[in-house]
This record gives structure tokens, C-alpha cells and sequence, in this order.
């Protein structure tokens, strides 16, 4: 009798019984977890200040991030020389972070001049349930530095 070239059946349902395992792991290492959001966060803020910063450069012109800690959102403006502002992106931050107050007076504006400084030092800080992480803008030269994500104690 001749035989056949194929698979079994059982060899199909070991092979598909890999693929899941395997699979599900990497949907696992992709998920989002608690700390995860607040880093996602922390660095489009980050990049979101240094936009600004390049813009007010580039243009000339005032660029400034305004706070909206009650809606949990951010817009990044600018204001003209004839004092009409205009809006260039607004974001709303997701996932459970919220702002908070930093440990320095609370400051609903982070303005970059046209040499792209600040007019004084500003800690934003981000959190959840779980984590917080704050970002510094150094007035001098409108540095934006990143802190460490810390746990946060129930």
C-alpha cells in the first residue's frame, strides 16, 4: 500500500497548540501595564515641549503649553505680534494618568520665548493609580529632563 504525504491530526493540533502558547506570550509582553502608561505619557509630554521649543525658535514667537488639570489635557499655542494665539495641537491624556501638582507652585503655562528658554524653572508631574513621573523644564535653556517613575504607596 502506498502511502500518503500530509499530516496527521494529531500533528496539526500540536502545531496549533504551539502557535497559541507562543502567541498569547507576545500579546502579554505587548500589553499595557499600569507603569507602561505613565511612561507613554511622560515622553509625549516630553516630546510635546520640545515641539514647542522648536517651533517658538523657528517662528520667532511665543509658543506655550496651558494646562488643564480639571479636563486632564494639555494645548500647545502660540501668540502673534499683533496678540491673536492660535491653537496648534490639543491633547487629551489617556489611560488613567492625570496631572498633578508638582511640589512648586502650580503653573497652568509653560511659555518658550524665540530663544526657546522659559521664564522659570517648571516640574509637571503624571500619575495613575499606581506610578508618578515628573519632567523638569530648566528655565536657562528650556532643558526638559525626565525623573525617575516612582510607586506610589496606598
Amino acid at each position: 500500500m502506498k502511502r500518503r504525504r500530509g499530516f496527521t491530526l494529531l500533528e496539526l493540533v500540536i502545531a496549533l497548540a504551539i502557535i497559541s502558547i507562543a502567541s498569547g506570550g507576545v500579546f502579554l509582553a505587548f500589553r499595557q501595564s499600569p507603569r507602561r502608561d505613565v511612561e507613554n505619557a511622560v515622553l509625549q509630554l516630553q516630546a510635546d515641549l520640545r515641539y514647542a521649543q522648536r517651533r517658538a525658535i523657528i517662528e520667532g514667537r511665543r509658543v506655550y503649553i496651558r494646562f488643564f488639570q480639571l479636563e486632564n489635557r494639555y494645548v500647545i499655542r502660540y501668540t502673534n505680534p499683533d496678540g491673536v494665539d492660535g491653537t496648534i495641537r490639543n491633547v487629551g491624556l489617556q489611560n488613567g494618568v492625570r496631572l498633578h501638582h508638582s511640589t512648586r507652585p502650580w503653573n497652568t503655562d509653560i511659555e518658550y520665548l524665540p530663544r526657546g528658554t522659559v521664564a522659570g524653572a517648571r516640574e509637571i508631574t503624571l500619575a495613575n493609580g499606581h506610578y508618578s513621573q515628573y519632567i523638569t523644564i530648566v528655565p536657562s535653556g528650556g532643558r526638559v529632563r525626565i525623573g525617575e517613575i516612582t510607586p506610589i504607596r496606598n
